[in-house]
């Protein structure tokens, strides 16, 4: 009897640990591959369920009989392996779905997209237009950004996005201000956004005026893809020729490459700084 009892004491701390891990596994990768609205949603529905999961409840053992204490002490065994596994299997699946995200493993690639469109009778040209479109809500006749739709969300892979960067790719489009510097340096300090104010600053003192608004072109596709997507840009530090070989930043790379050195190396810190200080609340 007593080793069948001991039998099912550990069958049950096997389903126990299977459980939480589960469970964890579930929605970590459900977190790590959503967006910020949706894991809002999520985590509202299983913040209910997750204390009645987890076993978590306060008892008195006062009175107790000793087989019933027993089998208490054995219920709070069964709950810590619960959570502890289930918090580590969170961790896992966090890391993982942001292996996967920032990989793009589940995102066919730039030119099976365009197989795709060919395959279906399209010329080549007009599939990567199309394809320039969906991807990355380019105007391929224009290269102008346009409003993200479902379709440009759908068929990334990277889900996650910076919502301070999103509000300042809204904000920071040059065109409206009308090639006038005094407008649109009143509109970028009145962001009061502690990343863009030290770049209005660093324009201003750095690049002439006739080929601000060249740069401001530049800084504005970066922000707008650094909104849509989960970037690394901090990575490149201040380096400008990996800026030039990135196609987010190239814009502003090439405009840099104009000025001179001791303006390029101000400038270069200023934009490294920018990003790091995007991705870094992008990231939290």
């Amino acid at each position: 009897m007593e080793k069948e009892e001991k039998n099912l004491l550990n069958s049950i701390k096997r389903a126990t640990i299977l459980s939480g891990i589960g469970m964890g596994l579930l929605l970590g990768i459900i977190i790590g591959l959503s967006t910020t609205e949706v894991v809002k949603v999520i985590m509202g529905i299983l913040t209910a369920l997750l204390g009645a999961f987890l076993g978590f409840d306060k008892r008195s053992f006062t009175g107790m009989e000793a087989d019933e204490y027993l089998k208490e002490k054995h219920n709070s065994l069964f709950t810590a392996l619960r959570a502890g596994w289930f918090g580590l299997a969170v961790v896992a699946g966090i890391l993982s779905a942001m292996w996967i995200r920032t990989n793009e493993i589940f995102t066919p690639s730039v030119k099976w997209s365009v197989d795709q469109w060919t395959d279906a009778g399209y010329d080549s040209l007009y599939a990567r237009k199309l394809v320039t479109y969906q991807r990355f809500a380019i105007d391929p006749n224009t290269g102008e950004l346009r409003p993200e739709t479902e379709l440009n969300k759908s068929a990334r892979s990277s889900l996650f996005s910076s919502e301070q960067a999103q509000e300042l790719c809204g904000s920071t489009d040059p065109d409206q201000w009308n090639n006038d510097w005094a407008v649109a340096k009143q509109a970028l300090l009145g962001l009061d956004d502690d990343a863009i104010t030290p770049v209005v600053t660093a324009i201003e003192e750095n690049i002439p005026e006739s080929d601000r608004f060249a740069f401001l072109s530049g800084l504005y596709n970066l922000l707008c893809t650094m909104g849509r997507e989960n970037t690394h840009f901090c990575k490149l530090g201040q380096n400008i020729d990996s800026w030039k070989s990135e196609g987010a930043t190239s814009g502003v790379a090439l405009e840099i490459l104009k000025l001179e050195p001791e303006n390029q190396q101000n400038m270069m810190r200023t934009l490294s700084g920018m990003v790091c200080r995007l991705e870094k609340k992008q990231s939290n």
